[in-house]
This record gives C-alpha cells, sequence and structure tokens, in this order.
C-alpha cells in the first residue's frame, strides 16, 4: 500500500531526537488536548516535500494515510489534499469532513481548513457546513469553521468570520478564542475600522481574543 510506504518515508526521516517543543505545542501528555497521539517530530519542510512527491496517489489512499495513527502521516495526507482540492473539490471536502476525527490538533486544522472548507465555501458561496461544525461539541470541528474563513477574508469577505467571532465570544476553550483573534487580526490588515467597531460592540471579549485581534492595528503608526 502506497500509505504505508508514505509513512515509512516519514519516519525514516525523523530526527535522532524527539525535540520537546513538539510535545509541548500540541499538548501530547497526560490530560492535554493531544493525549495519546504519536508524532514522530519529521520537520514540515520535510512532510511538505513528501506530500509533494505522493501528490497524485488515490483519495482511497490519501483517507487511509489520514486516518494514521502518526501525527505527521496525517499532516502529509491533509497537504495532499490540499493540492487535489484544485481539480476534485468536491470530493476532497467529502473525504476531509468524513474524516474530521482524524484533523484533531491546531497544526491539522490550521493547514487545512482555510485550503479546503474556505476555498469550498468562496467557491460556490455555500456555508452550510462551515456553520455545522461551529455547532460541534468537538474543539477542532469549531476551531475548522473559523479557521477555514481566513480564505474568505483575502477576498475581502468578512461577514462569516464576525458571524462566528460572536457566536464564539463565550466559548470555554482558549485555542477557539485564539483562533477568533487571530481571523480579526487579518481582517484589520483589510479594514482596520471593522475589526475595531467589533471590539467596541463586544465589550464581553476575552483578552486572548482582544490581543490577538489588535495585535497588528497597535504596530501601525495610526492608534486605533
Amino acid at each position: 500500500m502506497i500509505a504505508d510506504e508514505i509513512v515509512e518515508e516519514i519516519i525514516s526521516k525523523k530526527p535522532e531526537f524527539l525535540p520537546k517543543i513538539y510535545l509541548i505545542a500540541f499538548q501530547i501528555k497526560p490530560g492535554g488536548y493531544g493525549e495519546g497521539d504519536e508524532i514522530c517530530g519529521t520537520s514540515i519542510p520535510t512532510l511538505r516535500k513528501i506530500a509533494k512527491k505522493y501528490s497524485k496517489i488515490s483519495l482511497d489512499e490519501c483517507e487511509r494515510l489520514l486516518q494514521n495513527k502518526l501525527h505527521d502521516a496525517r499532516f502529509v495526507a491533509l497537504c495532499i489534499l490540499n493540492h487535489r482540492f484544485k481539480t476534485e473539490p468536491i470530493e476532497v471536502q467529502d473525504l476531509y469532513l468524513k474524516n474530521m476525527k482524524y484533523v484533531n490538533n491546531w497544526d491539522l486544522v490550521d493547514c487545512s481548513a482555510p485550503h479546503i472548507l474556505g476555498k469550498y465555501c468562496l467557491m460556490t458561496g455555500d456555508s452550510e457546513k462551515i456553520w455545522q461544525l461551529s455547532d460541534s461539541d468537538n474543539l477542532w470541528e469549531n476551531r475548522a469553521s473559523i479557521v477555514a474563513t481566513w480564505t474568505l477574508i483575502k477576498a475581502d469577505n468578512f461577514m462569516l468570520t464576525l458571524e462566528l467571532c460572536d457566536k464564539f465570544i463565550n466559548h470555554e476553550h482558549h485555542l477557539i478564542h485564539k483562533a477568533c483573534g487571530w481571523m480579526l487580526r487579518e481582517i484589520s490588515k483589510k479594514d482596520p475600522e471593522v475589526v475595531v467597531e467589533f471590539i467596541k460592540d463586544h465589550q464581553d471579549i476575552s483578552s486572548i481574543t482582544k490581543n490577538y485581534a489588535l495585535e497588528w492595528l497597535k504596530k501601525r503608526p495610526q492608534r486605533y
């Protein structure tokens, strides 16, 4: 199976010692949101090269890779899906949504949601799947919904982002507050007043979201 060959190649490129930063960043520890995950620590540039090398594998093989227990393998699978979205958008989004339980850490969400969910929404104008993920009780599906809107922001379409930030204003997890702040920061690079007004209208916004949202504006000569 090609998926098995890819996993073997990933493992062959792993560092001699796993950097502790991986375990910290992805909270692969008892009680952490990445508890029980397995990672070998192959570098991101190397994983992207492997994904490019195998970008033409069948979607069935890519799905097998996405369901692998190794975090690094799932990252490669998602990079392949990002590439395949260009030619098979419906099939790729369907496969992605079907396997969301394997997109189970912030790096996996962030590297894929804008390129699959976001691009599909921009292409079709259909945000139904994004809203469904925002209604989920799953942290990663919630994060995927808001991060997906980065693609829309790049196209000067802010409405869905603002609506989701409003919806998540009292979310229980800091990773959602960070994601909302990140997306607001991206909007601020295009239209600062939109973000300023959003913050003024939401006095209960978390300090995390607010700090992320204003990060870029604080570096500008003009103060808001």
